[in-house]
């Protein structure tokens, strides 16, 4: 049986290889090696959860749509959120566009947590 791999991104494929090896840390390195896996080899009609906004003080959320389609937010009532294409663009999202008081792009903000709350086992196809 053969086994269907997602052609990812141009900017995606870039920001993984330009990111290998270089990594600041090795929960940044599991992040993005996770990541990369998951927008080839794990679709998520059902969405994946990546970050919660219960799990942070900040209130800020990813959700991975199919392959490598996502959903920046923030709040748990009075929810703010875009839609993007790929895991670049969601990385590059200003958290303060999505009422965040402080400006900083969703990678930053990754970086500074050093990727805490991060999970890579909440794609409701699989639960």
């Amino acid at each position: 049986m053969e086994t269907y791999s997602n052609k990812l991104w141009d900017v995606d494929e870039e920001l993984f290889a330009s990111l290998e090896g270089h990594y600041q840390s090795e929960n940044e390195a599991v992040f993005f090696r996770n990541m990369k896996f998951k927008q080839e080899y794990e679709v998520a009609l059902s969405n994946d959860l990546i970050v919660s906004e219960t799990d942070n003080d900040d209130e800020i959320y990813l959700v991975r749509v199919e392959y490598d389609e996502y959903i920046v937010g923030k709040g748990r009532d009075d929810i703010h959120e875009v839609h993007v294409m790929n895991l670049s663009e969601a990385l590059s999202t200003e958290l303060n566009t999505l009422g965040l008081s402080r400006k900083l792009s969703l990678l930053d903000w990754l970086k500074e947590r050093d990727y805490a709350g991060v999970m890579y086992n909440h794609n409701y196809d699989k639960m």
